[in-house]
C-alpha cells in the first residue's frame, strides 16, 4: 500500500486488533528457544499484512486469522533458515579476503555431442504414450493440455515424461560416450 490515510490506518488497526493476542502467543511459542524476538516476528507479519491490506479487507475474520498465523509461521521459518545459513556459511565467508572469479575452461558434457538426428531417432524408439507425451511437451504444451489430448491425468503425463527422459538417457548415453571418446582422442 503506497499511501495510507488516517481512515485506512484505523481500519487496518481494527482488522488486526482481534488477532494481536493470538499472534503474540504464537510468536512466543515459536521463539521460546531464542534466536528470534517474538515482537519482531509479529512486526514482520503486520508489515506483510499491511502490504496485503486490500485483500485482507474483503476476507472473513477466520480467513484473516488463518492468513496471519500462516504468515507468522513462514516468517519464523525464514528467520530460522537465514540464521542457519549465517551460522553455517558465515565463518567460511570471513576467510575470503576478496571475491575472485576464475573461469574454468568449459567442460563439455557427453550429451552435448549427440546430434539432433540421433536425438530424433532415440525419441522415435520410445514406447507409444511416452513418445507422444514427450513430443507434445517439447512442442510447448503444458501437462494439463497433454493430458486432455491423450485422455489421461496430468500426474500420469508427468510420470510418462519422467520415464521418457530416463529411457532417452539410457539410449543416448552410449552414443554420447563414444562420441566424447572420439573427440578426446
Amino acid at each position: 500500500m503506497a499511501r495510507t490515510d488516517a481512515g485506512d490506518r484505523r481500519e487496518f488497526s481494527d482488522l488486526i486488533a482481534p488477532h494481536r493476542a493470538l499472534l503474540m502467543g504464537l510468536a512466543h511459542k515459536l521463539c521460546r528457544n531464542g534466536g528470534v524476538e517474538p515482537e519482531d516476528l509479529v512486526q514482520d507479519t503486520l508489515e506483510r499484512a499491511l502490504l496485503h491490506f486490500e485483500s485482507l479487507r474483503g476476507w472473513s475474520a477466520n480467513t484473516r486469522r488463518a492468513w496471519l498465523c500462516t504468515t507468522l509461521q513462514r516468517r519464523f521459518l525464514d528467520h530460522c533458515r537465514r540464521q542457519r545459513t549465517e551460522n553455517n556459511e558465515g565463518p567460511h565467508l570471513e576467510l575470503l579476503h576478496a571475491p575472485v572469479l576464475v573461469r574454468e575452461p568449459r567442460q563439455w558434457h557427453s550429451w552435448e555431442h549427440v546430434s539432433e538426428e540421433e536425438l530424433h531417432e532415440a525419441i522415435a524408439c520410445l514406447r507409444s504414450p511416452l513418445r507422444e507425451a514427450f513430443e507434445l511437451h517439447t512442442a510447448g504444451l503444458r501437462y494439463k493440455t497433454i493430458a486432455e489430448k491423450l485422455g489421461t491425468t496430468p500426474g500420469t503425463v508427468g510420470f510418462w515424461l519422467h520415464q521418457a527422459r530416463l529411457e532417452l538417457r539410457s539410449l543416448l548415453r552410449p552414443l554420447a560416450s563414444a562420441r566424447s571418446e572420439e573427440l578426446a582422442a
